[in-house]
Order: C-alpha cells, then sequence, then structure tokens
C-alpha cells in the first residue's frame, strides 16, 4: 500500500486481499503475503496507542488535581450553584450585548446627523463606546468592584438617569398625541382668498405644542437613555468579567473539559485497539471474494503477443497519421487589375511578402493551401503551394519551426514565376474551388472541430462577364447581392473565417470603395462566414 500503514483504514485491507488473490490464485499463498503488511499496520496501530497513553496520563492527572482543590477541602463546591454560575454568566453576557448594542446605535444616529457618510458614523460609534468602556473597565476593577456600596450607587444612578428619560420621552409623546389628533385650523379653504378678509376668522393662539419642543424634549430624554446605557455597559461588563473570572469557576469549567478531552481519548483508543482485527477480517473477506470470483486463464505466450501487436498496431498507425485541426486558404490576386494606375508590381509584391510571413507563423497541426485568382480560378487557377504543419509540445517546436521554413522557402521558389497577368479577376471561383479542398480533406485527415481559415489578397473587384463589378457599382451592395443570388454566385461558407488583406484605395474614390467593402460584408454576412477584417493594408500581424 503506498502511503504509511497508520493512515490507512482497517477498511481499506479488504482490497489488499482481493489484489493478493488474484496474484497467487492460492489462498494460502494469499494469507502467508497479506500477513507481513497486518503485522506491521499493527506495529503502527500499536505506536500510535503508546503515543496516546502520555496523553491520557497527563489529562488524568490535571483532573486529580483540579477535583482535590475543589472537592476535597472543608467547603466543597456544589455542583448545583456551579450549573447556576455558568448560566448567570451567559444571561449577562446577552444583557451586555444588548447595552452594547444600544449604546453603538445611539453614538452612530449621532454622527449621521452631524452629516458624515454611511461609514463613519458606525467607526465612531464604535470607538466611541470603547473608549469609556476600556476606562470604565479600570474604574471598576480598581474602584468600584471593591466596594459593595460603590456598585450600589452605580446601579442606583443609571436606573434614576433611565428612569428620568422614560419620564421626559413620555412627555413629548403626550405633546405628539395631543398634535396628532388637535384639529388643524384652516384660515381659508379658497386659493388666493385673504384671510383678514374672511368672516367670522377665530383669533389664533401660539402653538403650545411646537415642533421645536417635542424635538428639544425627545433629544433630552434621548440623552439620558445614552448616559443610562453606557453607564450600564460599564457595569455589565466589569460584572461579566468578575463573574468569568471567579477561581471555582474557572477550575470547575476546566475540569469538565478535562472530562471530555479523556472521554474522546479513550474513544480513540478503543477504535486503535479493535483496528488491526478489523483489519484481518477485511483481508481475508476480500480474498474470499476473489477467490469465488470467476478464475482468470493465462492463455500462451504466443496468444499474448497477438493479443499485443493488435493493441499497439492501431496505436501506432494512429501515431503516425496526421491531426489535422486548422484550414488555412491563401488567396493571392494575380489578375492584370491589382498593376493598374501606375502601381506596377509593388502591390503584387506586398502580397508576397505578406503571404511569407503568414507561412512562418502557420499554427501547429494545420494543413495549408497557397492559390492563385485568375481568370477561371475554379478550373484553370494555379495551384502554388500545398503542405501541412506538425504538431508541437510545449516547448519541442523543432519540427513545427522546421515545417514553417520549409512552406515559406517552398512558396518563395515558386512565387519567383508568378506575375499578376490573368486578363480577369475570378473571385468567387476561387472561394468556391476552397470549399471543395476543405471538404475533401475534413473526411480524411481531420477533426470535426477543425477550424476554415482563408485569406485573401487582392483588391476585391470581381472582373468576370456573370459579374463585373466596376459596372455594377453605381447599383449599390444591397442590388449587387440581389445580383450574385440570382446569377447562383453565393458560397456557402458557414463557419469560416475571412480575411482580407490589400483592399487598396488606389485608382478609386470614397464612394467605390465603400461600396465594395460593404457588397462583401454583406456577401460574407449571407453565406453563414465570419468576416474577421477587410484591410486596405497589406501587412498581416501573426
Amino acid at each position: 500500500m503506498k502511503k504509511g500503514l497508520e493512515k490507512v483504514k482497517p477498511e481499506e485491507f479488504e482490497e489488499l486481499g482481493k489484489e493478493t488473490m488474484l496474484t497467487s490464485y492460492d489462498i494460502e499463498q494469499a494469507v502467508k503475503t497479506c500477513t507481513p503488511t497486518l503485522r506491521g499496520y499493527e506495529l503502527a496501530i500499536r505506536t500510535k496507542l503508546e503515543a496516546l497513553r502520555p496523553e491520557l496520563a497527563e489529562i488524568r492527572a490535571q483532573a486529580l488535581a483540579l477535583h482535590s482543590v475543589l472537592y476535597d477541602r472543608p467547603v466543597p463546591v456544589s455542583d448545583a450553584e456551579m450549573l447556576a454560575h455558568s448560566r448567570k454568566i451567559r444571561i449577562v453576557a446577552f444583557l451586555a450585548v444588548l447595552t452594547a448594542i444600544a449604546c453603538i446605535v445611539g453614538n452612530t444616529a449621532m454622527f449621521y446627523l452631524m452629516g458624515f457618510g454611511p461609514v463613519i458614523p458606525f467607526l465612531g460609534a464604535i470607538g466611541m463606546t470603547a473608549l469609556p468602556l476600556g476606562l470604565g473597565h479600570m474604574a471598576y476593577e480598581w474602584i468600584i468592584g471593591t466596594s459593595r456600596w460603590m456598585k450600589m450607587l452605580i446601579v442606583l444612578t443609571a436606573v434614576a438617569i433611565a428612569a428620568t428619560g422614560v419620564v421626559i420621552v413620555g412627555h413629548a409623546r403626550q405633546e405628539l398625541i395631543d398634535r396628532s389628533i388637535t384639529t388643524p385650523t384652516v384660515n381659508s379653504y379658497v386659493d388666493g382668498a385673504d384671510a383678514d378678509n374672511t368672516p367670522n376668522a377665530p383669533e389664533t393662539k401660539p402653538a403650545e405644542g411646537s415642533e421645536s419642543n417635542i424635538r428639544r424634549t425627545l433629544g433630552e430624554g434621548m440623552f439620558l437613555f445614552m448616559l443610562a446605557a453606557e453607564l450600564g455597559l460599564l457595569f455589565l461588563v466589569g460584572w461579566l468579567i468578575e463573574l468569568y473570572g471567579d477561581g471555582d469557576n474557572t477550575a470547575w469549567r476546566q475540569l469538565q473539559r478535562l472530562g471530555r478531552e479523556s472521554l474522546d481519548v479513550h474513544a480513540r483508543m478503543a477504535q486503535l485497539t479493535s483496528a488491526p482485527e478489523i483489519a484481518k477480517n477485511c483481508c481475508l473477506a476480500g480474498i474470499l471474494k476473489a477467490a469465488n470470483g470467476r478464475p482468470r486463464r493465462h492463455p500462451p505466450y504466443h496468444q499474448a503477443l497477438t493479443l499485443i501487436l493488435i493493441v499497439m498496431v492501431p496505436s501506432v498507425l494512429a501515431l503516425q497519421a496526421q491531426k489535422i485541426e486548422r484550414y488555412d486558404a491563401i488567396l493571392i490576386d494575380t489578375s492584370a487589375s491589382i498593376s493598374r494606375g501606375g502601381r506596377s508590381n509593388e502591390l503584387f509584391q506586398e502580397y508576397l511578402r505578406a503571404v511569407k510571413k503568414l507561412l512562418l507563423t502557420e499554427p501547429p497541426n494545420a494543413r495549408v493551401w497557397v492559390l492563385s485568382i485568375s481568370s477561371d480560378s475554379f478550373g484553370g487557377a494555379q495551384e502554388i503551394l500545398k503542405g501541412w504543419t506538425p504538431d508541437a509540445r510545449g516547448v519541442f517546436t523543432d519540427d513545427l519551426n522546421r515545417g514553417r521554413l520549409q512552406l515559406a522557402s517552398e512558396f518563395e521558389r515558386k512565387a519567383a514565376g508568378i506575375a499578376p497577368l490573368a486578363s480577369a479577376t475570378d473571385i468567387f471561383g476561387a472561394l468556391w474551388r476552397i470549399t471543395v479542398l476543405f471538404d475533401s480533406g475534413a473526411g480524411r485527415d481531420s477533426t470535426t472541430s477543425a477550424s476554415k481559415s482563408i485569406f485573401i489578397f487582392s483588391d476585391m473587384v470581381n472582373e468576370t462577364k456573370a459579374f463585373h463589378m466596376p459596372e455594377l457599382i453605381e447599383l449599390g451592395p444591397e442590388r449587387m447581392l440581389q445580383r450574385a443570388r440570382s446569377e447562383e454566385l453565393l458560397v456557402p461558407l458557414k463557419d469560416y473565417k475571412i480575411n482580407i488583406y490589400g483592399a487598396s484605395t488606389a485608382g478609386r474614390n470614397p464612394r467605390a470603395w465603400t461600396t465594395i467593402k460593404g457588397f462583401w460584408t454583406r456577401y460574407f454576412a449571407a453565406s453563414g462566414a465570419d468576416l474577421a477584417s477587410y484591410s486596405a493594408e497589406s501587412g498581416v500581424m501573426p
């Protein structure tokens, strides 16, 4: 068993018995094999038991000492009185908490009325409650706690202040009730009428229960309440500490805690004592279960070798097979239209440099095609390059880098013989050809989740008989899309990612360039593709 024997549960030995029986195929041999492990387990349990005995002896010694202090004296401690004392501590603690809440609420209200935000009043209230509490505790311990008369004086003072506050707040409530049931005097029920000219207007007297008087009275009452609460909190906390720190009560509570610890240690020792026997029974049960099961047949060595070959050969073939996770198609416009307007071959050379850079950054497990856009891109276009990139595992990218360099070098060699001389620009045919290539490869060497991306380096001006874009620009992008649908030029590109670079503005006005871009945006949306970029620049960011 891998983990230490002292950490093994007895029930886990059943699995040990099963494994041993399945290995030896003989009950006696399985028992002999398991015996050393069981003895080691028993020795580990004994070690743990020996470690618990000093702990138990120390608990017993402390308990005997406390028991002697509490009960072996002329007037022993009464358990009933200690229980009552413990209940008194809980009651006083509860009252102290309520009084502290009253102090915090009052101080919070004061800071809030002073105009502070939501956080400062609460923090200030806690500080104002804690400061007199700390100072008052020292006064209670050194002055009040030593004299019964001082305790009585503090309690009577707090009660008197609270009673005075109750009387004052009672007067304020009486004024509030009188004000609520008094019928208000209305000088006029006519909008805009002069009250002095109203007939039979009664003489009014000054209001006796004004709002300012009521607020002042309530403020005085609340002040007395807060003062009484702080005095009460001071007394209750001091009293609670005095009750909790009583020597007999502390010793009695400690004795109860030691008793619980002693019971816990006894329970652990009993469990450890029975663990070896339980482990033996579980191990034997596992051996018997394995023995009653179906015996394994040992095949001859030549049958085992055949089975190994059957299992390994598909695995080796699977490792040798190329796993494709991505399809990338790169389309380069080789039509004469991209060299018009005095541009010579400058734009075309930018296309070639960008494609080489793209090949040097191809991701692993990708199949790549580089095709040309010409007058007949579907059936007569030139396939410039076709290849793939190997897998890369962590920092082991030598094969991947070698594959990228080979793709870029081969493309550079073949691109030397290409020039933008095609008489027409068939972009739709190139898209159709890409879908055929992707669908053919997807059924052979790819996963169902392989991504599909198309990189187009072109001015995006399709010039064929069926769709001569320079003559259709005046129709606008919407009607141009309708024309493409009617000519059956809408290529299904669901889940394809389209990246267009080099859609140059040279030789075009803003309206024409915007119309062409608008058409292709609508076209790829209608075909189900994701147009990730449409840039006039030829540079590609890896």
